[in-house]
């Protein structure tokens, strides 16, 4: 079944809840060989740049955060601190804001097959699409603009560096692999008015909203 066929059987199912669109990017609206936004900066400067070398660093010694353990609250705040100091790099590196769009020509980057068709429906059908994201804002919105699957109804949470004209200055709460359901909340409220559609390709993306109020689709 396409993405679009389950929204399609969805609307028909749901009663009278506003049904909402919720997917990841990294690995669901892209395909699983596509390069990652949060790393895809590296390969931009070059892994021989001090940048890629600091976040290979930050990489060895968090990524053990990566894997559910016992300790859940600690994983929580190892991540959080991972992503942090990730976005301390990027604010510290200070790429120009055009080199996010510049990047995409060098990158691999595919949407998977049926997501521009999905993604056209809703914005046809005034249908909220939220992508909650633990990659770089800075490049999905242009990703996303220049496939030409950039609308108004679509809301991307994310990580992204902020800029006062050209100079990197701060960066948005970060938004990691555990917090999402988090983020996701402070711009819904109340789940409860609503019925997900839910798109991922992992246990993390699918647990974003409450069992009993989405339907789950692993790509």
């Amino acid at each position: 079944m396409s993405y679009l066929e389950n929204l399609i059987m969805l609307m028909d199912n749901v009663g009278d809840k506003e049904i909402i669109v919720v997917c990841d990017f990294d690995g669901t609206i892209t395909t699983k060989d596509s390069d990652v936004t949060m790393n895809s900066m590296a390969k931009i400067a070059g892994y021989d740049s001090e940048f890629s070398k600091a976040r290979t660093e930050l990489y060895n010694k968090y990524r053990q955060y990566l894997t559910p353990s016992d300790n859940e609250e600690e994983r929580y705040k190892m991540l959080e601190k991972w992503w942090q100091q990730q976005m301390e790099l990027f604010k510290k590196q200070n790429f120009p804001p055009e080199s996010y769009t510049d990047a995409i020509k060098k990158l691999k980057i595919t949407l998977r097959d049926g997501m521009p068709e999905l993604l056209s429906y809703c914005e046809k059908n005034d249908i909220p699409v939220f992508i909650v994201s633990a990659g770089l804002g800075n490049l999905i919105i242009p990703i996303l603009a220049f496939s030409g699957n950039l609308s108004m109804n679509m809301r991307v949470l994310s990580n992204f560096v902020r800029y006062d004209g050209d100079k990197a200055v701060s960066y948005t709460p970060v938004v990691t692999p555990m917090n999402k359901r988090a983020h996701l909340s402070l711009e819904l409220g109340a789940f409860d008015s609503f019925h997900a559609l839910v798109f991922g390709d992992n246990d993390a993306d699918l647990d974003i909203f409450p069992d009993d109020m989405c339907t789950k689709v692993r790509v």
